[in-house]
């Protein structure tokens, strides 16, 4: 992703209509890897998770749980950590369950991580909750 050129897309992703939201969002999830792994990439990911439709928004986070390893490196970046907390409320059932656990089992390197460390908080608080209930 360039480091310019993400801006245009994002302000699409914001401004665009639903049909060039849901073109835009296709062509970044065909590329999950490529753009996640791109620091100018993760803000793009975000509006997408922010802008796009209910069901872009799912098969984008799908996208991503698909490649290994993926979800915990972009909770680690500036705009991913937004991405990934955007994403853990988009899931629900299996894939939830996926994403919680690929975080846990990274949590030390999340706590590493100044941004990775915004989602271990996450993770903790929500354990808690759960746990209180």
């Amino acid at each position: 992703c360039h480091s310019f050129g993400n801006f245009s897309v994002q302000h699409l992703l914001q401004f665009g209509t639903e049909e060039q939201q849901h073109r835009l969002a296709q062509t970044i999830m065909s590329n999950a890897e490529t753009v996640c792994l791109s620091k100018a990439g993760a803000g793009v990911v975000a509006a997408v998770l922010e802008h796009a439709s209910s069901e872009d928004r799912l098969l984008m986070t799908q996208a991503v749980l698909l490649v290994p390893g993926l979800l915990v490196e972009l909770a680690q970046c500036r705009h991913g950590h937004t991405a990934v907390l955007r994403m853990l409320h988009v899931l629900e059932g299996q894939d939830s369950l996926q994403a919680h656990m690929s975080l846990a089992m990274e949590i030390a390197k999340l706590r590493a991580s100044r941004f990775g460390r915004v989602v271990a908080k996450h993770l903790e608080e929500k354990a808690l909750h759960a746990t209180v209930q």
